[in-house]
């Protein structure tokens, strides 16, 4: 120990460890470390090397037992690990701890490493940081790094794993706490002799915990949030809300409000009465629990602009990107595309083309066949947490976005080049146990297929990732923190030419439990250390609960809440029953793990497990007898043998283990009798006995017991044999009568083991290693056996005979009944009832989740059959149904499907989607919808009525004009007239059967198509911009109906040469919206070239405006100035100079200069411009900072544009900075990268200062 003033939660710590052992003293028999585990100080250690596994189910192993995964809180603890693996581990392998690294928003103090404790929550202290050489590593992801024991050159030290690894790992507990190890698993029918543990009382266990949800009110569709809990008696349900949930939500709150069991339902739900946090809170005799609060937020889809989106140019065989418009939305949204009002986008048939999830539509290489007008469809959806309480979410089409191409002869082969947009990563941000979607796309020539591969630096793709969209769409399912890394995307075709780009993936994680709070039936006056281990990114931190309250360390109570670990000592029933709840919680959200604590206080029984009648051992041999009563405190043992006190320890034959078990060596004639296992606590005593005999041979004195095991855990089968030493034995194992295959991973027998714990081990057991176990002990002349059963308790089995009443089938419903399955040692608590429709044969979806108590059916009274009600089925439709049963270890295997049913014709109970409109010949009205999905026809066929009149005044008395279309079409043109040209409409679309009318979807406005524009722009004329562009402007045309028929989309200039018609070479270029210049570039210097302009809307051009010629300008200035110097002018100034241009005849006449300079560590772009006149050729910058290198060129300036720059020149406020002109290309060149981060650059500028020192010497 150091001689440091001890913290305030080292004290806290250190009084535990005290008081943990003098309640121990109290409470039972001073416990030394149990078999496997090894002492060191005050705790006892395992340290588990055959079945290596990740950090996370290591942690969950751990606390089966009541300890942690591993942390060092001294330089002696760490001297007693690193000599124990030196000694034992001659395979020198690395070792798991519960060390990980601080990520997110948790502050690392002074003295503090970036490192913290998984199993105490504590930061990693500096001065106890135990790495070995190279270790940590200079670089390394905080948010999957692992402490690790590894061996290295100085022996066994700290290193950096990946949390995905699998490893040996060491648990860790208090001596205090060891008899938590050595105790028989406890569940609620400790000390009772009853037959069936479910059906005892017990408190509140959430079954199904609820989960926010997004409404969206213009469905009209009503919202419930749910909870279901398993308790004994049956709990009461209530919903709270408000900052600190103070208000209760009850039907008397709102009559919109229903509470039926844990469902909370709410008719036409209102954002202002409605939205807020809720939570759920579940009672009984034996205590609260509360659920993790959730929301109810209202989603929001708003309406595309209605101003004309400026159109996207690109060059013909160039790559581009058209952005969708912006539109508000709430919480997510998913996007699709429509081309010229008729052809959505399909990137599986049209490789070039890409739609990310970030909105825009790429193209590898565009040309004139895909000038265009694009719609953007924005589908409003759910992210993350929050589901979408719709089943048709609202959806917004845009205006159209102009997509033009400009021609240009075609390119070589060239790319791929991957878009600065990508790699991406969606949603933003990525989350532990959701789907994580990473985009890749690249430019380049279409007329050879590009190929996307993936990879991962250092690591392999994870196993659940798949790919799509040709493979430039990576989708990691269920994606785990250990997913974290950098990913590369490849893109190459075939000619080798490639690019490649990576993107680091930082997952965060909603708050998880590694391992889940057990239920403690603890001895009264004993204590209880509880660890709530969870994970999450950002670390989460830890609040506690009993019965719904927050609990806080409480010395009168002897309560002590450290972090993630809750230490009560001196249990008493009256002060510490109850239900307790620990919270984790994060940026992400929170995460609540709940367990009952019953104090019992009990005299010892033996009901459950007397000793047998009679035992057998060998002359010589070695004899356990196993003493096991049920006692609170846990009772003291002594041994009598033919009634009189029995002697142990102390160099004798008999010993007597900390678990009370006696163990007799080499047994002799004189040992026969009667033994009695006595024990006593302080409420009473109890006894038990049996008669040992001794023979020759071997004999079975534990045999395996009926014992029970959680599926996916291990089970251990006792089968101990007394045997002379000189007598060899072998143990043979049988299951179901059969000779058990050894060699199977999943079993491990121990023949040999300290203080005689033979036996079989059921490794990760499955449903299909229940039965009966037989242990057969075999000497060269004797055979013995015993039989043990193993049952293991998991989830339901299957529901059998899933039927669908037929006399109930309905038009949206029908009761099913089913007979109920092996409940696998639990107790089924609720049912999941899912359907599949005749025409979506691989998709099944859960139409009801239902409490096993709201199945039973009164009329029959038989508990094996239930019923319910299902409802929200389409009518017309043929259904088949299967049912999963739920219990406390999670959700059962789905019954056999039913047979189908048809459910009773009906009109369609859902409108059409997704209607929109617009464009088309002038006179026309152009309707479109989403057809009906086959299950929703409500019938063997389906039409459509669309329904049309003019918005106006009088609209609530307008007729409505309408139109019956059939099962596949999704449009119609209604013929309203060439004078009704752009004209609001208003649209509605029903769809109907032949049992009658469906609902009509929401009314939509839509404008009939445009006529061709009347209006011509006037007063056209031309000013030369430069040598190769002339500024066209105009009087632009009145942008109303009567002018343009519509909406003015832009203006054409068309531009021809001088002496040339126009039929013969005109080309134009558009600009959009209502404006009245524009460039046209691209000409050939000083010539001359007419122009005229014309207005266009979505229906074509109008008339053409007179012509204007103009000439070009002559050249810009060829030449740069030359001889540039620069002088320092003082503190902060410096003073340019330079030699002027000499122009030639094709060149206009010069106007001034313009000077460039900037910071020589920024890209050029980032130049300051100043414009100076002629004479003199020489200017002074100011406000230059004393600190910094500057680059500068000049250029001259004249009507034909700007000229060539003069070579860079590098100075500071000082003057010139010499440097030989090959390194300053080389320093030019590097700059344009601006991809290079600062500390290279400043690394760069050293390399010139160092060539200038050079230079001076």
């Amino acid at each position: 120990m150091t001689s440091k003033t001890m913290t305030s939660p080292q004290i806290v710590f250190s009084l535990l460890i005290v008081t943990s052992c003098l309640t121990t003293l109290r409470a039972q028999n001073i416990f030394d470390c149990p078999d496997v585990w090894q002492s060191s100080g005050l705790f006892c250690y395992k340290f588990v090397g055959d079945t290596p596994l990740k950090v996370d189910d290591a942690a969950a192993e751990c606390s089966y037992d009541g300890a942690g995964l591993l942390y060092v809180d001294s330089v002696e603890e760490n001297t007693f690990i690193r000599n124990w693996l030196e000694t034992n581990d001659p395979f020198q392998r690395t070792w798991l701890t519960s060390g990980h690294g601080v990520t997110g928003d948790r502050e690392v103090g002074e003295g503090e490493t970036p490192f913290f404790w998984g199993a105490t929550s504590q930061i990693v202290h500096s001065a106890l940081q135990f790495w070995l050489p190279g270790q940590p590593p200079t670089e390394y992801d905080l948010a999957t790094a692992v402490i690790a024991y590894s061996f290295g050159e100085t022996g066994y030290g700290w290193s950096l794993v990946n949390q995905g690894d699998v490893h040996p790992y060491i648990c860790k507990i208090p001596q205090g706490e060891a008899y938590r190890i050595v105790q028989t698993s406890r569940d609620f029918d400790y000390g009772l002799d009853v037959e069936d543990v479910n059906a005892l009382d017990r408190g509140p266990h959430f079954v199904l915990t609820p989960h926010s949800v997004v409404v969206v009110s213009e469905t009209g569709e009503q919202a419930f949030l749910e909870c279901l809990a398993d308790a004994k008696p049956e709990p009461v349900y209530k919903w709270f809300r408000g900052d600190i949930f103070e208000e209760e939500v009850t039907s008397e709150t709102d009559s919109r409000y229903t509470l039926t069991n844990g469902r909370l339902f709410i008719q036409m739900p209102d954002e202002i009465s409605d939205a807020g946090d809720y939570r759920c809170q579940v009672s009984n005799k034996y205590g609260t629990i509360v659920s993790s609060s959730v929301a109810i937020t209202f989603g929001y889809l708003g309406e595309f602009s209605n101003v004309q989106n400026a159109p996207v140019r690109a060059n013909a065989y160039d790559g581009v990107a058209v952005e969708c418009s912006q539109i508000a939305f709430r919480p997510a949204v998913r996007y699709q595309w429509l081309k010229d009002t008729a052809q959505f986008i399909r990137t599986d048939f049209q490789a070039y083309i890409f739609i990310s999830n970030n909105g825009k539509l790429y193209f590898s290489e565009v040309t004139r066949s895909d000038e265009g007008e694009y719609r953007c469809i924005a589908v409003l959806t759910g992210v993350n947490q929050y589901t979408i309480g719709t089943t048709q979410p609202p959806t917004r089409t845009s205006l159209p976005i102009p997509l033009l191409v400009q021609d240009q002869s075609p390119k070589a082969d060239w790319g791929p080049e991957i878009q600065n947009d990508f790699p991406a990563v969606f949603p933003q941000p990525p989350l532990r146990g959701h789907d994580v979607r990473l985009e890749c796309f690249a430019y380049g020539s279409s007329t050879t297929p590009f190929y996307y591969s993936w990879r991962r630096e250092g690591l392999p793709i994870p196993a659940s990732a798949i790919f799509e969209d040709h493979n430039r769409v990576m989708i990691i399912r269920n994606a785990q923190l250990e997913d974290s890394g950098t990913y590369t995307c490849d893109v190459m075709r075939s000619s080798n030419a490639r690019d490649t780009r990576s993107i680091y993936l930082s997952l965060a994680a909603h708050p998880y439990f590694v391992a889940p709070l057990q239920d403690q039936h603890a001895d009264v006056g004993s204590q209880l250390t509880w660890r709530c281990d969870a994970r999450g990114s950002p670390p989460p931190s830890y609040l506690w609960y009993k019965n719904g309250q927050q609990l806080t360390s409480d010395p009168d109570t002897r309560v002590v809440v450290a972090r993630n670990v809750l230490t009560i000592t001196n249990l008493q029933a009256e002060l510490h029953d109850g239900m307790y709840q620990c919270g984790a919680f994060n940026s992400h959200g929170a995460e609540m793990s709940n367990a009952q604590l019953r104090v019992l206080a009990f005299a010892p029984t033996f009901a459950k497990h007397p000793l047998p009648p009679q035992v057998t051992g060998p002359i010589g041999g070695r004899l356990t007898i196993v003493c096991n009563p049920e006692g609170a405190p846990l009772p003291q043992i002594t041994w009598l043998r033919n009634g009189g006190a029995l002697v142990t320890g102390g160099g004798s034959r008999l010993s007597q283990l900390a678990n009370g078990n006696l163990i007799i060596s080499d047994l002799q004639q004189g040992d026969a009798g009667q033994y009695t296992c006595q024990a006593e606590n302080e409420f009473g005593q109890a006894s038990s006995s049996t008669v040992l005999n001794i023979a020759s041979g071997a004999s079975i004195t534990l045999g395996p017991s009926t014992i029970s095991v959680i599926i996916n855990e291990t089970a251990f089968l006792s089968c101990v044999a007394s045997r002379d030493p000189l007598v060899d034995v072998a143990y043979v194992w049988y299951f179901n009568d059969h000779l058990l295959d050894i060699d199977d991973p999943t079993f491990t027998r121990v023949d040999t083991q300290p203080q005689g714990r033979t036996g079989l081990y059921v490794k990760n057991a499955q449903f299909k290693h229940q039965g009966e176990y037989r242990c057969e002990v075999r000497t060269a002349f004797t055979r013995q056996q015993r039989s043990g059963y193993l049952t293991v308790r998991g989830p339901p089995g299957m529901p059998g005979g899933v039927m669908a009443d037929q006399q109930t089938v309905t038009k949206f419903g029908v009761l099913l009944m089913w007979t109920v399955g092996d409940d696998n040692g639990g107790t089924v608590t609720s049912f999941q009832l899912e359907a599949q429709d005749e025409f979506h044969e691989d998709t099944w979806t859960v139409v009801r989740t239902i409490l096993a108590s709201e199945t039973l059916s009164a009329a029959t009274g038989e508990t094996d059959k239930r019923r319910a009600e299902v409802e929200g089925l389409n009518p017309g439709t043929g259904y088949r149904f299967r049912v999963l049963a739920r219990n406390q270890f999670g959700l059962g295997t789905p019954s056999m499907p039913s047979s189908y049913i048809k459910t009773l014709d009906s009109p369609p109970a859902v409108s059409p989607r997704n209607v929109r409109g617009g464009g088309g010949s002038v006179g026309d009205l152009t309707l479109r919808w989403d057809l009906l999905d086959r299950a929703e026809w409500g019938s063997t066929s389906v039409t459509y009525r669309v329904y049309w009149r003019k918005k106006g005044d009088g609209e609530r008395q307008a007729l409505w004009n309408w139109a019956e279309k059939s099962v596949d079409e999704d449009k119609h043109v209604a013929l309203v007239g060439e004078e009704n040209y752009y004209l609001l409409y208003q649209v509605k679309v029903q769809a109907l059967n032949v049992m009658g009318q469906g609902p009509n979807s929401s009314i939509v406005d839509v404008y009939s198509a445009e006529g061709m524009p009347v209006g011509t722009p006037t007063n056209v004329q031309s000013n030369t911009f430069n040598s190769t562009a002339l500024e066209v402007s105009w009087e632009p045309v009145p942008d109303t109906r009567e002018v343009v028929k519509g909406k003015i989309v832009g203006y054409q200039i068309n531009y021809w040469p001088e002496e040339l018609l126009p039929s013969d070479y005109l080309r134009f270029i558009r600009y959009y919206g209502q404006r009245d210049t524009g460039l046209v570039i691209g000409l050939d210097v000083d010539v001359n070239t007419w122009v005229d302009v014309q207005v266009y809307n979505s229906a074509g051009l109008g008339p053409r405006s007179e012509a204007y010629i103009m000439e070009t300008s002559g050249f810009a200035p060829l030449h740069y100035p030359e001889e540039v110097r620069v002088y320092s002018a003082g503190e902060g100034r410096a003073k340019v100079w330079w030699r002027g241009i000499n122009i030639v005849t094709d060149e206009e006449g010069m106007e001034g200069y313009i000077i460039y300079y900037w910071n020589a560590n920024e890209h050029y772009r980032s130049a300051v411009e100043i414009e100076v006149p002629m004479r003199p050729t020489e200017y002074t910058l100011e406000g230059l900072d004393t600190s910094i290198l500057y680059a500068l060129r000049i250029a001259g300036v004249n009507g034909g544009g700007y000229g060539r720059k003069s070579p860079t020149q590098y100075f500071t406020f000082e003057g010139s900075v010499f440097i030989d002109y090959a390194f300053s290309q080389t320093i030019d060149v590097y700059l344009a990268t601006a991809s290079v981060p600062k500390p290279c650059s400043l690394l760069m500028l050293g390399l010139s200062l160092f060539v200038v020192c050079n230079w001076l010497s």
